[in-house]
């Protein structure tokens, strides 16, 4: 874990205490069920497994080893790589190991909670660095309640046509 958008409210981490006390903190308003890895200062894990991605997923098997890797968090994704590690028994490369999509509309629908939290500088770096995506972030976030049911479902899109 990492503080992908630093800014005035909250800025980067400057003792271990403090990062994990954030970590409780992210993992109790974002609901998390499962535990948060805490990495040290210097975010070696998440350099040396992420290539320094803001959002990414682990999902580690019963044997220790990583079995599932998005680059971005998405939840139907995740849900599936879950659900094929299970059938699996608990170890194993799962959906290909990788995900590499995006998967935007999530990311503009509920992304905009990250960047708030750090305060205005970190809305207007995440703006400017990323091409409008702090804005459409904004705007995504006011219209929730109309996109939530596609953007943020839990369920994969194959398994709701069932």
């Amino acid at each position: 874990m990492r503080q992908a958008h630093p800014g005035e409210e909250r800025g980067g981490y400057r003792t271990y205490e403090r990062k994990r006390e954030e970590a409780r903190e992210y993992k109790r308003l974002e609901r998390l069920p499962w535990s948060v890895l805490v990495d040290d200062l210097e975010g070696t894990v998440h350099r040396a497994y992420s290539r320094e991605m803001a959002d990414p997923t682990f999902l580690v098997g019963a044997d220790g080893r990583v079995a599932f890797y998005a680059m971005w968090t998405h939840v139907p994704t995740l849900k599936g790589a879950l659900d094929a590690l299970l059938a699996l028994g608990g170890s194993g490369v799962v959906t290909g190991g990788i995900d590499r999509r995006p998967h935007m509309l999530a990311s503009f629908v509920d992304g905009y909670r990250g960047p708030r939290r750090g305060g205005r500088r970190a809305v207007l770096e995440y703006d400017l660095g990323g091409l409008g995506a702090g804005t459409l972030s904004f705007l995504g976030n006011k219209a929730r309640p109309l996109l939530a049911g596609i953007a943020l479902s839990a369920t994969p899109r194959r398994e709701r046509r069932r």
